[in-house]
C-alpha cells in the first residue's frame, strides 16, 4: 500500500508541474461563485436554482481540467478551451446534484425530528463514505445520476482503507491548521468530517478559514491532492492494488 501511495505521489507531482496553467484558473471559480451569490441573493427560490447551475458549471470546468491533468499526455488550456470546460460536464454534474437533492428531500423528515442532529451525523457519514469517489467517477466513469452514486458505493466497499486513509489524513490536517475541530467533542468531529466529504461548499468555506496569505498555497495543495485522488482512483480501478492486498492478507 505504501508503495502504491509513493508511486501515485511521484506521478501526481509530475502531472502537477505539467498542468501548471490550471493553477492560473483556480482563483476564477471562487470569484464566479461570489459574484453569482451576490447577483442571486435576493431572487429567492429562483436565485437558489440559478446559483446551483452556476456551481454545476464551475464543477464541470474544474472536473474537465482535472481530467486533462490526470489522463492526458500533454496539457493544453487556451481561452477557447477554458470556455468549453464550463459546459463539458455540466449536465453530468447536474444529474448528480439532482440525485443528492432528492436524497436530502427524502431524509428531511428525519432531520426535523427530535433526534435530528444524530440523524444528520449518520446521514452525513453515510454520504461521506459511500459517495466519496463521485468526483473521480464523473470524469473517469461512464454512469450518471443514481447509477453513478451506486458505482461510487461499490468502489468504496472494495477499497475502503486504501482510498480513505489519505483523504482522512489531509482532512484532519486541514481541520487542525484552521482550528475547525474540537477534539474534546467526538460527536462534532464526526459531523465535521461528514460535511467535508459530502459538501463541496463546506470545503470552500474550510479553505476560506485559512489566512489570506496562505490561501494560494492551500489551493495549490488542494489541486495537487485532487490530481493524487484521480491517479489513485485510476490505479485502484485497474485492480492491481486488489491483487497486492490479497497477497498481503494471505
Amino acid at each position: 500500500m505504501l508503495a502504491l501511495y509513493a508511486r501515485v505521489i511521484v506521478e501526481a507531482g509530475q502531472r502537477l508541474v505539467r498542468s501548471w496553467p490550471a493553477l492560473l484558473v483556480l482563483p476564477l471559480y471562487p470569484l464566479i461563485l461570489y459574484l453569482g451569490g451576490m447577483l442571486t441573493a435576493s431572487a429567492g427560490l429562483l436565485g437558489g436554482i440559478l446559483m446551483s447551475l452556476v456551481l454545476a458549471a464551475c464543477w464541470s470546468s474544474y472536473l474537465e481540467i482535472i481530467s486533462e491533468a490526470v489522463t492526458s499526455v500533454r496539457f493544453r488550456l487556451s481561452w477557447d478551451e477554458l470556455k468549453r470546460t464550463f459546459g463539458a460536464r455540466f449536465w453530468d454534474v447536474v444529474s448528480v446534484m439532482f440525485a443528492f437533492w432528492l436524497i436530502s428531500l427524502l431524509t428531511q423528515p428525519l432531520l426535523q425530528s427530535p433526534r435530528g442532529p444524530a440523524f444528520a451525523a449518520i446521514i452525513g457519514l453515510t454520504i461521506g463514505f459511500f459517495f466519496n469517489a463521485v468526483p473521480e467517477l464523473l470524469y473517469q466513469g461512464n454512469s450518471r445520476s443514481f447509477s453513478l452514486l451506486a458505482d461510487s458505493g461499490r468502489f468504496m466497499t472494495e477499497h475502503p482503507v486504501v482510498w480513505l486513509l489519505p483523504n482522512l489524513v489531509v482532512a484532519f490536517l486541514a481541520f487542525w491548521l484552521t482550528g475547525s475541530i474540537d477534539l474534546s467533542r467526538p460527536q462534532s468531529l464526526l459531523v465535521t468530517f461528514a460535511y467535508t466529504f459530502s459538501s463541496p461548499t463546506y470545503v470552500i468555506g474550510l479553505l476560506l478559514n485559512f489566512p489570506i496569505w496562505a490561501i494560494p498555497l492551500v489551493i495549490l495543495f488542494a489541486h495537487a491532492f485532487m490530481i493524487f485522488r484521480g491517479l489513485l482512483f485510476r490505479e485502484l480501478s485497474r485492480g492491481g492494488a486488489n491483487r497486492r492486498l490479497d497477497a498481503f492478507r494471505r
